[in-house]
């Protein structure tokens, strides 16, 4: 159950398996469309790459947008009857009012707002504050005319977003590589935390050893995630220990096309309820995830991230994601 109370659909609102929309979500998610079970209405189950799934059905209900057009577009979206969480919160339930549905496809939010009209390019973006909060847009007009930087989106990942290989990197007096070969990467703002390889995660655990050696650190067991420390009291923030800590780098592409991501420690280290910080950056090889790298929400925060399906290129650029870019009333909502 969520924070808030339920939506309550009626009979009008559920799309029926023969519809287009359908079509394209099934098509979208690689599912077999067969509509001879259950004509009358759209299901659905989708898997996500840190092992979260939701099951449920396609409604469609009208939409209020703050925009100058009063039109209140009918948007379908799904209405999931059973979410479990990833295998690092145990498979339990997961208490949240929903999850927007923005990957690449056909029947996704985004594409359908510009199928309607009601943005001219199929673009969003999201910054996630560091201390919460941030915001949402879409359409191309909230995004930053100077200082962002760009890399092409890959066209073999599905419907995820992809830039395509990296390689991971830890600022310890001399550049310490992580990992040892371009890793393929994948963004994906609805895993809370980043994932990388066995074998990147073994070297990364290595190198935040050497940031920590002289430091008022201990190393400790924590229920909460893998790899923790603590000092003789218990930490109160991120910003109490981040100092202790080296910036981490990703880099794309090669030659004149490369672009660097810095991942600051508040980017990757999180503060426990019992008081130790932890790595927010997790053994992916434990989920099945094999040699895939998932760039979580933890690593995005405080950047403004824009996925240009126009252009197919992703683009970031630093931001405190207290302010949002361009002027009411375009598309855009705070979190």
């Amino acid at each position: 159950r969520g924070p808030h109370e339920a939506y309550r659909p009626t009979p009008t609102n559920v799309v029926p398996c023969d519809d287009e929309r359908c079509v394209a979500v099934h098509r979208d998610l690689g599912l077999a469309h067969d509509c001879t079970r259950n004509p009358d209405q759209c299901d659905y189950v989708f898997g996500y790459k840190d092992g979260e799934s939701s099951l449920g059905v396609l409604l469609a209900d009208q939409f209020s947008l703050p925009t100058n057009n009063e039109n209140r577009p009918n948007l379908a979206f799904g209405c999931g009857y059973d979410q479990e969480g990833g295998q690092e919160a145990g498979k339990k339930l997961v208490e949240a009012d929903g999850v927007l549905g923005i990957g690449r496809g056909t029947g996704d939010l985004v594409s359908q707002l510009k199928q309607q009209g009601i943005i001219t390019d199929n673009i969003f973006g999201h910054c996630l504050g560091v201390h919460g909060g941030g915001f949402l847009f879409f359409g191309g007009d909230r995004v930053p005319s100077a200082g962002v930087t760009w890399v092409p989106m890959a066209q073999n990942v599905g419907s995820h977003y992809s830039p395509g290989a990296a390689t991971l990197n830890l600022n310890v007096q001399l550049e310490y590589p992580v990992s040892m070969e371009p890793m393929t990467t994948m963004f994906d703002s609805g895993s809370t935390y980043t994932y990388v390889h066995k074998d990147t995660y073994g070297r990364l655990i290595s190198a935040v050893g050497v940031t920590l050696e002289g430091s008022s650190l201990t190393k400790v067991d924590d229920d909460a995630l893998a790899e923790c420390w603590e000092e003789n009291e218990p930490i109160q923030f991120v910003d109490d220990v981040k100092s202790k800590f080296k910036p981490l780098e990703l880099t794309f592409g090669h030659g004149a096309n490369q672009a660097t991501m810095e991942i600051p420690p508040e980017n990757y280290i999180v503060v426990t309820k019992t008081g130790k910080v932890c790595l927010g950056i997790l053994n992916g090889s434990q989920i099945g995830l094999d040699r895939l790298n998932l760039i979580g929400g933890n690593t995005m925060q405080n950047y403004i991230m824009i996925y240009d399906n126009e252009r197919a290129r992703i683009g970031w650029a630093r931001a405190s994601c207290y302010e949002m870019p361009g002027l009411e009333p375009l598309i855009g909502s705070r979190l």
